[in-house]
């Protein structure tokens, strides 16, 4: 529940930025769809967990902190270097989970190549639209860190396959 909540944060400070600065709608449309969905598998979770009433709790934070985020231009800012600050660190702690178990066989290679293709791809389209550096450098961290993600994840599969063809 704490990585739905986390992207949820990550997404809706991404959208209040762009909002903020009056970029096109192209350019962050797909975040309102993501922070939906997110809502509603936030929502399953507390109903199969048997505590829909946090819900609410939730509701009132995230209202309350998007409205917090366009307070001050410095807050928004803030609020997005530590998103990319924060997004960095999930992605070590999911490296060193990769290198401490050696074992890349519950991720998926193709996720981590999406992943890393839409970073490349925004990088791209917010170079052409916006020019904004703050989102420029979140998406050139993001692409190199989803590439070592998927290199390591490479890395690991074709290892385990090394070492399972030497025991047969």
């Amino acid at each position: 529940m704490e990585g739905v909540v986390g992207l949820q944060h990550g997404f809706i400070v991404f959208v209040t930025y762009q909002m903020y600065y009056d970029y096109p709608p192209p350019t962050y449309l797909e975040y309102p769809i993501l922070i939906a969905q997110d809502v509603i598998l936030l929502l399953l979770i507390l109903h199969y967990n048997g505590s829909l009433k946090q819900s609410l709790i939730y509701a009132v934070v995230f209202m309350g902190g998007w409205q917090l985020l366009t307070v001050q231009k410095w807050i928004i800012d803030l609020a997005m270097s530590l998103c990319t600050f924060i997004s960095a660190g999930s992605k070590f702690a999911q490296l060193q989970c990769l290198w401490q178990s050696k074992d890349s066989g519950q991720v998926s290679a193709l996720s981590w190549g999406m992943a890393t293709y839409t970073c490349f791809a925004r990088i791209y389209t917010t170079s052409v639209t916006t020019g904004d550096m703050q989102v420029l450098v979140r998406f050139i961290v993001m692409a190199l860190l989803n590439s070592w993600v998927l290199a390591t994840v490479l890395y690991y599969r074709k290892r385990s396959g090394e070492v399972q063809k030497k025991q047969d």
